[in-house]
């Protein structure tokens, strides 16, 4: 296997400030080169980061789409523009090809330290078994959505989003940090214990794959009508069976889940994603049983 470069970006969104500390720290304390793996550390979306917003025109995670780079009027968008940028420059076939993107995130929601997976990509499923059989980390695997595309790592051969949270945006938080330093330094001894044969592909990996997307109760003007009840406040990764309360209305109601499957919620609460019209998403549990295929192609990256 020759040497790999992997692209560690933070602040894809500006006001997640606790990967950009912990980037800048790994940048000063060590080499980027380590154990025949080099680290590429980058900014993800710079000028959203000194505005201490989450983007300037558009989310930047939602960018990565070569029909929207394309078109006429997004020529002076900042975000897709920098999407662009970025591809060019370490892209595959880029000046400084990486051939893994690891992007990374916090969340206002309760998810604690998790993986997000955007689609069913073998090389990513073997990156993120490595992960999870390291530190158990739950897996959120996004799929079926048409509304949320053009996302960071699918722009690369193989990549992975670390979702870390509860913490509010623009606001520093040592453990958070921390988390990151603990994986983002550990990533490349897997990889290598893998690649020397020294360690195996677990035998399976479990998913919690997307389902969809509830909104919050609204009144016919388009006003939030309902909270968060508090028994689904913070139980993320928690499964919601029917009749367990959602939402709390402003007349003291409590709506109820009335689906007949069991679903496990995520993102409960996530602030940003009030203007995408989300309260929740919901996921179903599945496990997946690894293959030779997963560690064949990823050794070819």
């Amino acid at each position: 296997m020759t040497i790999k470069k992997i692209l560690i970006v933070a602040g894809t969104h500006g006001n997640e400030v606790n990967p950009i500390w912990a980037v800048n720290q790994l940048n000063k304390e060590q080499n980027n080169v380590n154990k025949d793996i080099e680290y590429k550390y980058i900014i993800g979306n710079p000028l959203a980061y000194e505005k201490g917003s989450r983007y300037v025109d558009s989310d930047l995670n939602r960018s990565f789409n070569s029909n929207n780079q394309n078109t006429k009027k997004n020529k002076n968008n900042y975000e897709i523009n920098r999407a662009k940028f970025l591809v060019e420059q370490y892209g595959i076939k880029g000046a400084e090809p990486c051939q893994i993107a690891v992007d990374l995130h916090t969340t206002t929601a309760n998810m604690g330290t998790s993986i997000v997976m955007y689609g069913r990509r073998i090389k990513d499923f073997c990156l993120a078994a490595l992960l999870q059989n390291k530190f158990g980390l739950p897996i959120y695997l996004h799929e079926k959505d048409k509304r949320q595309t053009g996302f960071l790592v699918e722009a690369w051969p193989c990549g992975l989003v670390i979702e870390i949270g509860s913490v509010a945006q623009n606001y520093y938080d040592s453990k958070i940090i921390n988390r990151f330093l603990i994986i983002i330094n550990s990533l490349r001894e897997e990889i290598n214990k893998l690649t020397k044969n020294l360690i195996a592909i677990p035998k399976k990996l479990i998913v919690h794959v997307h389902q969809g997307s509830i909104d919050y109760p609204r009144t016919q003007n388009g006003d939030i009508n309902g909270l968060i009840h508090p028994d689904r406040m913070n139980k993320d990764w928690k499964p919601i069976k029917k009749g367990d309360p959602l939402f709390l209305d402003i007349e003291g109601n409590t709506l109820r889940y009335s689906g007949p499957d069991i679903i496990w919620p995520v993102f409960i609460s996530e602030v940003a994603y009030k203007e995408k019209n989300i309260a929740m998403s919901f996921t179903k549990k599945e496990v997946i049983c690894s293959s030779n295929d997963w560690l064949e192609n990823f050794l070819e990256l």
